[in-house]
Parts: C-alpha cells; structure tokens; sequence
C-alpha cells in the first residue's frame, strides 16, 4: 500500500489527479502561483460560484446530505467545503443552501472566489517563542477579501506602469547614450586636468 502511496504522490500525472479529487487546487493570484485547498468546476464556468464561510460553519452536514458531490466535510476542522461547484444539479444545490442553518453558503463573483479560498484556508500564525503560534484566519473573510483587493489594485496598476516604463524609444535610447558618453567625457577631462595640475605638464 505505502508503495501505491509513493507511486501516486511521485508521478506528476497521478499527483495532478488525485490532488483535483481532495479539492486542492493552483491558481495565481496577481502574477503569484498560489497552491491551496479550494473548488474545482464540473461543467462550463458560470459567473457566480459557491463559498461556504468556514468561519460561520457549525458541521451540520445538511449541505453534504443535500448535494453531496458539490459539497465535503472539512473532518479537521469539522466545517463544510465547496468541492465542486455546480458539482451537482441546481436543484439540490439550492435545497442545500436553503437548508443551512446559519446561512454560511453564500453566492459569490466567481473572480472573487479564488480570493476567498485562499483567506479561509487556515494561515500561521506568528508567535515569540511558544506563546501565540497556531493557525489563524480572519473573522471576517468578506472583509478581509475587500481589502486585499483594496490593496492589490495599486500594486497592479504599479506594475502595469513600470512596464510601460521600460519601454524606450530610439530617441531616448539616443539621448541616453549621448548623456552617458557627455559625462563619461567630462569625467575624463577633469582626470587629466587634474592629473596635468599634479605633474606639472
């Protein structure tokens, strides 16, 4: 058995495959690739996907019992998870959002999701020697999405603008090249200068 483990865990192929059917997933976020645990789609994208707060989650399994190939359980962290969105057919994926509970299966953008797998995935957390390490993730994830989005707009535009930078003319290319052959000179001549002040010559 542990050699099928190797085998399976070794072969790219088989990794690739037996990652997709856990849920784990590689996706970039903002030019960085980024592995986590998160949803894979059955079908054609669809604009809206499923995300289950984890974080409001009380492991009720009504999701799981109701769609069964579209939702998982979490046994770690005894909370549900979209495995597959749109995993199984629209009515029993809304007989399973209506019938949580505490209204943890939200509707979300589908470009937001990746986002959102992403901060509710358990991080850890920093600690000062055995004190206060662990694993965190934030409250509120909603909220937390919001302002990492906040924040990588700048970045992006930061980015788009330094590329446009770097692109130069032949003029400028010209004029740079002048400039740097003008101050090579002037360099050059207070050099001799003032190596003639010092010989005498």
């Amino acid at each position: 058995m542990l050699n099928k483990v190797y085998e399976v865990l070794m072969k790219d192929d088989l990794r690739k495959e037996y990652d997709s059917s856990i849920g784990r997933i590689s996706f970039g976020v903002f030019g960085k690739e980024v592995e986590a645990f998160g949803s894979t789609w059955n079908g054609p994208f669809r604009p809206h996907a499923l995300f289950v707060d984890e974080n409001a989650c009380i492991g009720c399994r009504q999701c799981v019992e109701q769609a069964g190939n579209t939702f998982v359980m979490d046994e770690a962290f005894g909370t549900a998870r979209v495995k597959v969105q749109y995993g199984d057919n629209d009515e029993k994926i809304e007989i399973s959002v209506d019938s949580c509970p505490v209204n943890c299966i939200h509707w979300v953008d589908k470009e937001d999701l990746a986002v959102l797998e992403h901060l509710i995935k358990p991080q850890p957390k920093v600690g000062y020697g055995i004190y206060g390490q662990g694993w965190e993730r934030p409250a509120n994830v909603f909220m937390a999405a919001k302002s990492f989005k906040k924040e990588s707009i700048p970045k992006q535009e930061n980015q788009r603008n330094a590329k446009s930078a770097e692109k130069e003319t032949p003029a400028q290319a010209k004029a740079r090249e002048n400039a740097y052959r003008e101050l090579k000179k002037g360099s050059f001549d207070r050099i001799w200068s003032w190596m003639k002040k010092i010989t005498g010559k």
